[in-house]
């Protein structure tokens, strides 16, 4: 033992280097011995290291002149060195995708193989070394080369050459790929040149050549932990176990070694018998030894990865159905402090120009240094190469990255690097689902026409909104004549209205403001404010705003207005949807009044009434605004309009009607032709009769002036009148066919008065008849198209006052 001690590390340089490589380099064997990857990668690495080993290991066994001798380890030890260049060629072709050179490595392996034979044989290349004792009792060797040395290794840096510059061609501008290999080049160089010193005539008694091969265990080392090229944690846990395996399977050759070299010494068969016994149970030992430390090793790594692997596999699958960007970051953090210990997962998103960190609380915007800071470590290309950050990207685009902050010493191991890669791949996919859903979602709660939000949503807003919770003011906007511009304009124009319309409040609205369409021209706004005051203060601003002139603005003679309601107090209202509908009553109560007009709901709104001559003071500008659209396609209707208005106010005042409805003779007789908007001017300019069809169309005027008094407010008590004037009394009018005294008493009065001015004025289709005439045809309708009643009566007011027909509007 002693012996064996003082050969090894004391006297002997040239057996305590390369036993030192030897077991750096079964550590990384042993690293990947127990390895489950089946790439070419891991084989080639498999194989680089064998014969790393052969090279090493038959220097060892040399110099401790092992049986078969000095020549036979020096052989293998040979053939081990000459084929390592090759095998990390082909471990660089492989790790790099350079295909079509598997022939070429073949052909230079034979070629190689062939060559370290021959010189098993010849000697031709480098023979075996001379052994000198030197005065110390140690041993040294000598070599003495061949030319075929050198023409070998001229054939070696040449192929050096050769693969650096294939490689060099493929990482290109890649600098992760050259980081990690650029070590295992610079490994090579230092095996060829420590090798080559060994040779020279001044190397001395030095072993330049296993020290070459202890610095390229370095860099395999430093490729593998440092850039991370395989997991090394894992890796390193296999190859401690095994190595502290070989060592407790060899103790009891260690220590039984004094005995045994004193049984050695004799020559019964009892000797022969106990070293035959000693060596079976030596084998048997070991296998005992390795087969315990294969399975404490099994279990060590299976428990070490099998939480990351958990964590890993739930988050993916969670992944998939996560819909909801914060509920996935959130899964981020928490999947990530699990897998890595000690850490703390930090998350960025790219949004326009800049970044912002997604926490837990909420976004949080860089400051100006954090920004530019970040810009220029990805400027750098440094958000790649890190392995604590792992970019989220997708469609060609990075949305973002996740960043993992270590509380602890020790770097990031390979498993842990990896599960946050996969991780981030994860996160990549779900980020482009969420934006997909997103997409659609924000497609079915918003409005095609305004962009706002849709009448649905705002129906599982209010749902959810508690208004005994948060403060919450609601402003419900209606739009006045709406219907109006329709038919004066065109759908184009009522929906360019609508839009821009929308648009006017939305830009007024603050965050803590949300603006829904709730109706074809009604919108409303839910704001985070219960203050009466500032409700109110917001809705005058959304008034002005809107009555502004605006070179986009839409170009309609009249004003565009809302009738405005408010509801503020959550007292008068146990639900958001009770406050929802109070503010909709205050805003129809609004339009009631006149239009353009704000009110606050209040609990006696209910019951209040308007009367008639106010109601239709409030809507003349709209009623003549109408009668000139109308005009501008029919120059006669306007002035007929108000002709028949003064007829028919006059005939009731002479049959003795009441008040209100005289006012709505005056009323229904400005309003009796309105609809003729809608009929087309080919039909309303006509020179000649009308066809059957062409009359079917003329007919409609009258529904059409109705639904467009609809949208007037307060004005229905005139559509009794409106929708009987052309009734006859015999019943055949239309559009109903009623007959008699069913007919409303004011249809009966427009009935005359609007016959008797389509007479006695010009059309563009024919003359104006003489008042005499019309009397005439008066008389003659009486009891059929007439009620003669008021026929008669509208006769007297004629011959009372000759001139009534010039005068009466």
């Amino acid at each position: 033992m002693e012996h064996f001690m003082n050969l090894v590390l004391i006297k002997n340089i040239y057996i305590g280097i390369p036993m030192a490589a030897l077991i750096c380099y079964l550590f990384l064997l042993f690293c990947f011995l127990n390895v489950a990857e089946k790439s070419s990668e891991v084989r080639d690495l498999k194989a680089i290291l064998s014969a790393l080993l052969s090279w090493t290991g038959g220097a060892v066994l040399m110099r401790l002149q092992i049986s078969p001798g000095i020549q036979f380890w020096y052989h293998v030890s040979l053939m081990g060195l000459f084929t390592i260049p090759i095998l990390i060629y082909g471990f660089l072709f492989h790790y790099l995708d350079i295909r079509g050179k598997d022939r070429f490595l073949d052909g230079c392996m034979a070629v190689t193989v062939s060559a370290v034979l021959l010189n098993v044989f010849t000697g031709c290349i480098l023979p075996p070394p001379e052994v000198q004792i030197m005065a110390n009792g140690g041993i040294s060797y000598h070599y003495h080369a061949k030319t075929g040395i050198w023409l070998l290794a001229a054939a070696e840096i040449f192929l050096l050459v050769y693969v650096t510059l294939l490689a060099h061609k493929k990482i290109g501008e890649q600098l992760e790929y050259r980081k990690k290999l650029v070590p295992l080049l610079i490994g090579t160089l230092l095996i060829m040149g420590g090798n080559i010193l060994c040779v020279m005539p001044w190397s001395g008694d030095f072993p330049f050549d296993t020290l070459g091969g202890v610095g390229m265990a370095v860099c395999f080392v430093y490729i593998i932990y440092k850039q991370y090229l395989f997991s090394f944690s894992m890796r390193a846990t296999t190859g401690a176990v095994y190595l502290i395996a070989v060592v407790v399977a060899f103790l009891p050759m260690i220590i039984l070694e004094p005995n045994i070299d004193h049984v050695i010494g004799q020559t019964d068969s009892f000797t022969k018998q106990f070293i035959t016994v000693f060596v079976v149970l030596q084998c048997l030992w070991m296998v005992l030894v390795m087969s315990y430390a294969r399975k404490w090793l099994e279990r060590i790594l299976y428990q070490k990865k099998k939480h990351i692997v958990e964590s890993l596999v739930e988050f993916q699958d969670m992944a998939a159905s996560i819909l909801n960007k914060k509920e996935l970051y959130q899964k981020i953090r928490s999947t990530v402090s699990s897998a890595v210990p000690d850490s703390y997962a930090r998350i960025f998103e790219k949004r326009d120009d800049h970044f912002v960190e997604c926490t837990a609380d909420g976004d949080r915007v860089l400051d100006t240094e954090e920004e530019a800071r970040l810009r220029s470590f990805c400027g750098t290309g440094g958000i790649h190469k890190k392995p604590e950050i792992a970019v989220f990207k997708y469609d060609d685009k990075i949305y973002g990255f996740l960043y993992v902050e270590l509380h602890r010493k020790n770097r990031l191991i390979y498993d842990e690097a990896d599960c946050i890669r996969q991780i981030a791949n994860s996160v990549s996919g779900a980020l482009k689902n969420i934006s997909a859903y997103e997409k659609v979602y924000q497609v079915s709660i918003h409005d095609e026409l305004t962009g706002l939000y849709n009448r649905s949503y705002c129906s599982e807003f209010i749902k959810n909104l508690d208004i005994k919770e948060h403060p919450t003011g609601m402003i419900y906007l209606d739009m006045d004549n709406f219907k109006l511009y329709n038919d004066l304009y065109g759908e184009e124009t009522g929906d360019q209205i609508l839009r821009w319309s929308a648009s006017q409040v939305q830009n007024l609205c603050s965050d803590k403001m949300s603006v829904f369409r709730v109706g074809s021209n009604e919108f409303l706004i839910i704001a985070e404010e219960s203050r009466k005051e500032i409700l109110l203060s917001f809705a005058r601003l959304i008034q002005n705003t809107i009555l502004e002139q605006k070179e986009d603005k839409p170009k309609v003679i009249q004003p565009i207005t809302f009738s405005v309601g408010i509801a503020w107090d959550k007292n008068m209202a146990e639900s958001a949807r009770k406050l929802f509908r109070q503010a909709r009553r205050a805003a129809f109560y609004a339009k009631g009044n006149g239009k353009n007009r704000i009110e606050i709901y209040e609990k006696s709104f209910e019951g209040q009434e308007q009367s008639r001559e106010k109601g239709y003071e409030q809507v003349t500008p709209t009623i003549f605004a109408l009668m000139a659209a109308v005009d501008a396609k029919d120059s006669f209707t306007f002035e007929h309009s108000e002709n028949v208005s003064g007829y028919a106010m006059k005939l009731a005042a002479k049959m003795g009607l009441p008040k209100d409805d005289i006012q709505t003779a005056k009323v229904a007789g400005l309003l009796h032709d309105i609809g003729k908007i809608g009929i087309p001017e080919s039909i309303l300019k006509k020179k000649g009769k009308l066809t059957d069809e062409e009359y079917e169309v003329m007919k409609t005027h009258v529904e059409n002036s109705i639904e467009m008094i609809h949208f007037l407010p307060n004005m229905n008590y005139v559509i009794p009148a409106v929708l009987s004037h052309h009734e006859r009394y015999d019943g055949k009018g239309y559009p109903g066919g009623v007959k008699g005294t069913d007919i409303p008493l004011l249809g009966r009065i427009l009935a005359v008065c609007d016959s008797f001015d389509a007479m006695v004025s010009r059309r563009a289709y024919k003359d104006a008849l003489s008042v005499e005439y019309a009397i005439g045809e008066l008389e003659k309708g009486k009891g059929t198209q007439f009620d003669p009643d008021v026929a008669e009566a509208f006769i007297e007011l004629i011959e009372e006052d000759p001139s009534f027909q010039v005068k009466a509007s």
